[in-house]
Formats: C-alpha cells, sequence, structure tokens
C-alpha cells in the first residue's frame, strides 16, 4: 500500500474469509467479524459469579448430604444486574487498558472469550483466524498478556490463525491514514499514541490513567452533593447520565461562574423505566431530575486537569508526543490528530482540545492542528480491524497454527516477532 501525506491507497484485493476481530477494553468488549461496518455486539467486560444451593430434602425432610453448591456464570450486562442482585462478585478482568495477570481475572476473560465464541457470535468448533486489537504496545510490558492470549486462542479455542495490532494503529487506520497522532479515551485509559506508517512510537507514546470511568466517578461525587449517597449508587445509571448529558466547555471557568444557559432537555435525566425514583431533600420522589452544570460541564474537565497544571491532562499528553518525535515529523502528527474512543464521543471535546493545544504548542504547530473526527470514532479500533482483516495480505501478519505448534517453546519469541 503506498502513502501520501499520512493517507493511504490500498492496493490489496479484498479477501472473502471470516476472520473474528475482538477487542476487549477496560470498559466493553467488542466483536464481530471482517468486512463488516460495526461489531456485532458490544458488551461489558465484565464476568460474574453467584453460588446457587442445590441441596434437595429427602422424603423424612434431612438435606442431602452429597449435594455441593454450584456456581452459575454471567457475561457481560448480567453480570453487572444478576450476579450483583444475588449478592454474587463481578470480576473485571481488564483493568486500565491491561489484562489483569492474576488467577482470577485470566480466568474470567478466558471464560468470557469462551462465551463470545460460543455464545454470542455462534461458533462451534470451526476454526477461524483472529485479530485482536491491544491498547498495549510491543513491548516488553505487553509481551506477558499477549503470550498468554495466544495460549488461550490457540489451545482452548482453536483458532486457524491469530494477529495482534495495536489499538491506536487500527483506529488510524480506520480513517485512512497510516500518519498521525492518536488521541484514544475509552473507560480505563487515555493514551496520546503517534504512529508512523503504520507503526506506533513506543518511546513517543504518553498515557494517563483518567478516561471514562473516572468521568463517571466525578458525576457519582456530585450527584451525591444534590441527592445523597443512596440515590447515586448505581454505577450503571451514572454512567447513563454522564452519557446523555455531559459536555465540554470551550472555557470550563466561564461555564462554571456565567448563567446556566442550558435548556430544559439538557438539564433533565430520566432513569430508565422500570427503576425507582429519585428522592429529594423534601422527600419529593421523581422519575426525571434537573442536573447542575457544576456536574454536566464539571465532570469531563478531569480530562484537561480541572484547571490544576500539576494534574495529567489531555494537552500535556499530547505535547509530549508530539515534541517527543523528531521535528521533521511533528508536522505530520499536528495535522492527522486522530481521536478515538467511546469518551472522545463527548460533544465539545475537539474544540476544547485544540484551544488547549494552542497554549501549549508552538505558534508554527498549533495552527495547523487539524482533528480528525470520525462519526465511528466510539469504536475505531474494532472498524480498523474489521478492514484490516479483510485484506488478502492478512494471512502475512498472522501468527498460522504452525507457527505457533513449532514455535511453543518460545511463545513469547513468536509473539515478539509477529505482532505489532
Amino acid at each position: 500500500m503506498a502513502a501520501t501525506d499520512g493517507r493511504m491507497e490500498l492496493e490489496c484485493s479484498m479477501d472473502v474469509q471470516d476472520v473474528i476481530v475482538l477487542d476487549t477494553g477496560s470498559g466493553f468488549l467488542k466483536v464481530g467479524f471482517s468486512g463488516e461496518d460495526a461489531p456485532r455486539a458490544v458488551l461489558p467486560t465484565a464476568v460474574g459469579s453467584t453460588t446457587v444451593d442445590e441441596s434437595r430434602e429427602d422424603e423424612h425432610g434431612n438435606t442431602e448430604s452429597t449435594s455441593a453448591a454450584k456456581k452459575q456464570a454471567y457475561y457481560g450486562d448480567e453480570a453487572l444486574t444478576e450476579a450483583l442482585e444475588r449478592n454474587g462478585t463481578v470480576t473485571r478482568p481488564v483493568q486500565r487498558g491491561c489484562i489483569g495477570m492474576s488467577s482470577q481475572q485470566k480466568d474470567a476473560l478466558e471464560s468470557l472469550w469462551e462465551h463470545t465464541w460460543r455464545n454470542v457470535l455462534g461458533v462451534e468448533q470451526e476454526e477461524l483466524p483472529v485479530l485482536i486489537a491491544d491498547s498495549q504496545p510491543l513491548g516488553q510490558a505487553a509481551y506477558q498478556s499477549r503470550t498468554w492470549t495466544a495460549e488461550i486462542m490457540f489451545e482452548k479455542l482453536k483458532v486457524k490463525s491469530l494477529a495482534i495490532f495495536n489499538t491506536a494503529v487500527l483506529s488510524l487506520f480506520s480513517t485512512g491514514r497510516t500518519r498521525g497522532l492518536v488521541l484514544e479515551s475509552g473507560e480505563g485509559i487515555t493514551q496520546a499514541v503517534p504512529v508512523f506508517e503504520g507503526f506506533a512510537i513506543p518511546h513517543a507514546i504518553f498515557k494517563m490513567e483518567v478516561a471514562g470511568q473516572d468521568i463517571t466517578a466525578k458525576v457519582q461525587e456530585l450527584m451525591r452533593r444534590d441527592f445523597g449517597h443512596e440515590q447515586t449508587a448505581s454505577y450503571k445509571h451514572m454512567q447513563a447520565l454522564k452519557e446523555k448529558l455531559c459536555k465540554v466547555c470551550p472555557d470550563h471557568q466561564s461555564a462554571l461562574s456565567g448563567p446556566d444557559t442550558d435548556d430544559e432537555e439538557a438539564k433533565s435525566f430520566e432513569l430508565p423505566d422500570g427503576e425507582r425514583t429519585f428522592e429529594l431533600p423534601d422527600g419529593q420522589k421523581m422519575k426525571i431530575i434537573q442536573v447542575s452544570k457544576e456536574v454536566r460541564h464539571g465532570a469531563p474537565d478531569v480530562l484537561f486537569g480541572s484547571g490544576d497544571s500539576k494534574q495529567p491532562s489531555l494537552q500535556k499528553i499530547c505535547n509530549e508526543a508530539i515534541t517527543t518525535c523528531d521535528m521533521d515529523f511533528r508536522q505530520d502528527l499536528v495535522r492527522s490528530l486522530v481521536l478515538a474512543g467511546g469518551t472522545s464521543m463527548l460533544p465539545g471535546l475537539a474544540g476544547r482540545l485544540r484551544t488547549e493545544l494552542a497554549g501549549v504548542l508552538p505558534s508554527e504547530l498549533s495552527r495547523k492542528v487539524d482533528i480528525v473526527v470520525d462519526s465511528q470514532r466510539r469504536y475505531a479500533p474494532w472498524v480498523g480491524g474489521s478492514m484490516l482483516a479483510s485484506l488478502s495480505t492478512f494471512d502475512q501478519v498472522a501468527i498460522t497454527k504452525q507457527e505457533y505448534e513449532e514455535g511453543k517453546a518460545d511463545v513469547r519469541g513468536l509473539v515478539a516477532r509477529k505482532t505489532f
């Protein structure tokens, strides 16, 4: 494929084979098949477990001593509802963009993937190629999780071949570019990743552990002042409120100190059907509440440091990523600054980022900043993976089952050579 000004011309033919495309994020797992425009399924990256008492009484009223408690597993949304309602445990196997390496987290993720294969995609024992999106760049930190992933895919899920690509590279690919700066912000992590000709530049990647879950936590904290702890205990409700009402303002201080100019719809939040009502301090019960501008505008500002220059922020990590790269490459980065991930869907984020970058970048760079806001950016890594897996060259970049069998003695080395 040829590239001009960071954009590419696809010279590869499209392939007809089905490839499973999998993006297991901190918040949500996205899965589907190559060549499709969007994931087949999106479910929370969560596994729940409850203990079911299957003891039975005999005809004399005695409990059978041979019976044993049985574990019941729940996945995705059910893990966050059924398991919690039954006083079960919920495991989040991916934290801050990284697969947890504890036994509990690995077991949970393995079972979640198997559930996804069998029950979500309806794939039985048929061997299919797989492309996995991984937010970690290839390097020492990624080897352990990628090695384990390869072992699970080939040994347990019996895949035909496996390719692992960096999420930022795939996000850039989804926009038709091979050079640029990708600013990814999902549920658990935000990172600025420079990409040159399809390869992430590891030493110039800067990240912060401030993302969607931190905005939701801030929403929850601020809402407690108005409605109390019990009324705001549901993380699911606070997340829904964030997605419906929160937006990034061009000037945070002016937005909070000035009058609230938003209309009633922009302030109102209604609990989902069938859910309990909010109880106000005066005892009044309501399903529709008015949310203050401190919540709507203040919570998302954690991405920009909330006015504290010592705090991590989007403008800081973007500036550090840009200035760490060679002078000749910096203009390519600012001309193709691609937003990706669920948190990038916040209204007003691109405009505020442009303003903040103007304050930290040299003028010759800041005036050339072009922020790419694609309509598919929520699932950009998955979309890029779907496109890449559709190319006839996919087999050349994947680890085949034969290569895995022959390289079992050094899976880590195989992963280092053939993942991106």
